[in-house]
This record gives C-alpha cells, structure tokens and sequence, in this order.
C-alpha cells in the first residue's frame, strides 16, 4: 500500500482560474462555505439572528456607540430604527421620512459623538441617541451628495447636485467642527469658515465613494483614486491622485484592513495603501467572480470586514439574483480565497457589540448538541468587532456564532479535481481515503473520489462513503484514471477543520 500524503490542505484555498491539472496538490479546485487559514480547511460556521425581526427591510446597517449603548443603526428606504439589544428597538424616523429607493445606497455613520445618514436623495440626517433623527443643521438648502462621510473635524459631502446642478467631480467638505457639534457651516464663500470643495476634474470618471486611511480620506471614483490630506494652510486640505487607472464598482465597495483597503472595482478586487493598487484575486477567482455577478444588479453588491477572521467578504448579487447569495472571502493573513453562501443579504457592517446578546442559551436558534459554544463561553472580548448583516428576511444577524444560517441548515464541501500525482500520462486507482480531520467525535463527513483518463473529460464519481470522526480511521473508496478527484462534504451542523489526508493509490500503466 503506497499512501500518498497531501499536507496543508488550506494553504493556497481555493483556485477557479487555473486548470486544476496545473495547481499545487494542495490547493482546490472548488469549495462552498469551507474557510482557509493556518495551513487548514474548516467549515465556515453559520449566523444567527441577533435582534427583534426589523419593522422594514433593511438596506443599510451601521454601528453607533453613545451614553454607554452599542447601538446598531439600520435603514430601510423610508424609515429608520435603533437596537442596542437590551432596550425595545427605537424608531428614529425624522418627522419627514426619507424618499429613496432600494439602490440609493445610504451612506454616513459616526461623526464626533454623532450618527449621520444620507442616502443621497434627501438632504442628510443626524442622531444624538436620543428622540428622532433630524436634518443635518446648516445644510445647504438644494445640495445633495451622493456620498457623506467623517475625516477629522470635517463632514466630506464626496460627488455632489447643486440645486439640479449634477457636480459629480466635485469634494465639498464642512467647517471644522468641535467635538460633539455638527458643523456650522458649508458655505465655501464665507472667509470666516473653513468649509470649502475641489473638482477632481483630471479624470472624467464620477466620484463613487470615500474611505479613510491613516491620516488621509481617500475619494474613488470610477477610474481613479485621491488623497485628500491636510495642507497646513488656509485651503484647509490638498488632494493628490494616486497611482493606478482604477477606482470602485459600488458606493459601500470598500473595506478597511491592516494591509490596506480592499476595493471592489469594475473589473478586479484590488489591495492598496496608497502606493499603487496590486490585484489580489487575479489568477485565483478573478474571472470566476465577474462571471457570476449579475450586471443589472451589479450595483448591490458590497466590500466589509469580519476582523475575528482576517477576513474581507465580497458580497454580489449571483446571476438571476435580486441581492447578494455569494461572498468571495479573503483572508488578508493567509492571503487564500475562499467563498461563503448567503441567505438573501443587502448589506454588511463590522461593530461592537453586547457579547450577552449572542451568547445566552435563549439567544440559541440551534439545537443543544448543534451548539457552537460552550456554557458561558466568551471568545471574544467586548472591544472586539464582529459583522453583522441584514436581509431581505428582515433579520439583523451576527456571522460565525451559529452552526447554521439562523436555524436552517447549510452543506460545506470542497472539491480537488485535476490529480495528477506527477504522473500525468499512467492510469492510478485510489482505494482509500485517510482523512486527518479536528472534530468533536461522532461528527460525519461524506467522502467521495473521482477521475478521468483525459483533462477535458468529465469526473467519474464513486458512490459516497460515511466517514464518522472517532470510530473510523479511513474511508474505502474506488477511482481509476489519470486525473485523480476527491471530494469532502458536510453531513451535519459539527464543526471540523482538515489539515491533511492521505490517498492510497496503486499506479499502472498509461491504459
């Protein structure tokens, strides 16, 4: 018996691009909610609804801290709603709603002690944690932007509409403001105030979005990224382009991490920290992901951070889809992709939250022996960040705290087709399965194996063996060709995590 060993089975993750004969014998060639980190693959775990059903549904969720609450913030097209877990859920719809439509993404959050909101249709809103939301006070009457966001003492209005007049190059930003104050000013023509704007008119792409970085805002449009920093004198702030010809799909396109922002472009999945953009899934699931997305709907996908995990989740509405059902995930430690099914979600944020919400036994939507946690268990401090998500179900749910998508089961799997074990021309037989599997005993894992004799022939599957975590050491199962193929499956809500399995193969001729 000549066992073959394949280590480190979640070191490269999965790869859609490259034929599967040509990847490392350890890399894979599909999966669906398996994650890979630390040399390993493990089942993604699930979510679990973490507040009352929303009043609407939500198309936007934020985290807003005030007088010692988390609150989360989250926004339907004409309404608005607070929870902090504990107390009833507040309605803090302004006094005249807000007119936008589903594609009107929001955009705001936090802002010296206050939460704003705009959707870029209505002139914006803000919140102090208490009564209702109101309009922004000193907006200019007639302006709108397309995005509103906090950099240092300033409000950023980023793409704007003067009174009907379309300004999509324009960055008009507030007077400088003092800590728990909204700004006093936007009125660019008074010399007492600091407010003020620029045309980034170099390229003629409309702005789309801005993030921070460090100490600079950055601005994306279609085509192009700026930097916009402090200038020391009284212009108040300068703006540089940075080197790249690539800007964002998507207003909420981008996320913040260690490396950099991660940005979803047109055409690509970039990583930058100001130095020039680098692809980060080309050659992995670049093809593979703009192949899926669906181009009416393209608009509603989303970029956002599970931090606990290293991780970036590119969320996009699949082909036929309203919302988005897939996540491109990349893990910026390990570098490795990997992709997570969603149930229905429109958008994602990562924030604080009250551990106490989730980890209570009444919180569980799984059954007891299904439970992810232990008594009392808290895995995360209070400071730490976690995602949450909202959907089309009306639910707000917290990722990785569940064995299930909020009581619904869901099927892990990887698949490795392509094996040609350095012997791409001889005819091998695989007659076992010795999988190296981290599982609570008793968890059951169906495994399968196949080949083909050429590249562009089908996979022959074997019927599927019952391999059981603790009372089976192997799985017996058959193939025969030159392209070797093994598959794992998920047949319960266990976690399990691989780190290696080993193939027992007899090699013969080249027939």
């Amino acid at each position: 018996m000549t066992v073959i060993q394949i280590p480190d089975v979640g070191k490269f993750g999965v790869v859609k691009d490259q034929p599967p004969q040509e990847l490392p014998i350890n890399a894979w060639s599909d999966a669906k909610n398996m994650r890979f980190r630390e040399q390993g693959a493990e089942r993604f775990r699930g979510q679990r609804r973490v507040f009352d059903l929303a009043a609407v549904v939500p198309y936007w969720i934020q985290q807003y801290n005030n007088g010692g609450k988390r609150w989360w913030i989250h926004a339907g097209t004409d309404a608005l709603f607070a929870d902090d877990g504990v107390n009833p859920r507040e309605n803090i719809t302004p006094a005249v709603a807000p007119t936008g439509g589903v594609d009107d993404r929001w955009t705001g959050g936090f802002f010296n002690g206050v939460f704003v909101a705009n959707n870029g249709v209505d002139a914006p809103l803000y919140w102090g944690g208490t009564g209702i939301m109101t309009p922004l006070p000193n907006w200019t009457a007639g302006l709108r932007t397309k995005s509103l966001r906090a950099y240092k003492n300033s409000l950023v209005a980023a793409g704007i509409n003067r009174s009907g007049t379309d300004l999509p190059h324009t960055v008009l930003w507030s007077s400088l403001t003092d800590p728990g104050a909204v700004p006093v000013s936007w009125d660019i023509n008074d010399p007492t105030k600091e407010a003020g704007e620029f045309p980034l008119a170099e390229d003629p792409s409309p702005i789309v979005d801005q993030l921070t970085m460090g100490d600079a805002n950055i601005i994306y449009k279609e085509q192009s990224m700026w930097s916009m920093t402090p200038s020391g004198d009284n212009q108040i702030y300068r703006f540089q382009r940075l080197p790249g010809d690539v800007g964002a799909l998507v207003r909420g396109g981008i996320a913040n991490t260690p490396a950099g922002h991660v940005v979803l472009t047109p055409g690509d999945v970039i990583l930058h920290a100001g130095q020039g953009p680098q692809s980060i899934i080309t050659s992995v699931m670049r093809r593979w992901l703009f192949n899926q997305v669906d181009s009416p709907n393209r608009l509603r996908s989303f970029v956002v951070t599970n931090p606990p995990a290293n991780e970036v989740w590119v969320c996009f509405t699949s082909i036929g889809e309203d919302f988005a059902t897939t996540a491109a995930v990349w893990n910026w430690r390990d570098n490795t992709w990997a992709i997570r099914e969603l149930p229905g979600v429109t958008y994602g944020a990562s924030g604080q939250i009250d551990y106490s919400i989730i980890s209570t036994w009444e919180a569980q939507s799984d059954v007891w022996r299904d439970a992810q946690n232990a008594w009392n268990q808290e895995e995360l401090s209070a400071a730490q960040s976690r995602l949450l998500m909202c959907g089309l179900n009306q639910a707000i749910t917290a990722v990785d705290v569940s064995a299930s998508f909020d009581g619904q089961p869901f099927t892990s799997q990887m698949t490795r087709i392509g094996l040609a074990l350095d012997a791409p021309d001889r005819v091998k037989t695989v007659r076992s399965v010795f999988p190296r599997v981290e599982a609570t005993t008793g968890t059951r894992i169906r495994i399968e194996v196949g080949s083909s004799m050429d590249v562009e022939g089908a996979v022959t599957w074997s019927p599927p063996v019952e391999y059981v975590v603790g009372k089976t050491y192997k799985a017996d199962a058959f193939a025969s060709g030159r392209f070797l193929a093994a598959r794992f499956t998920s047949m319960d809500n266990n976690s399990w995590r691989i780190k290696s399995y080993g193939l027992d193969v007899v090699t013969a001729g080249e027939y």
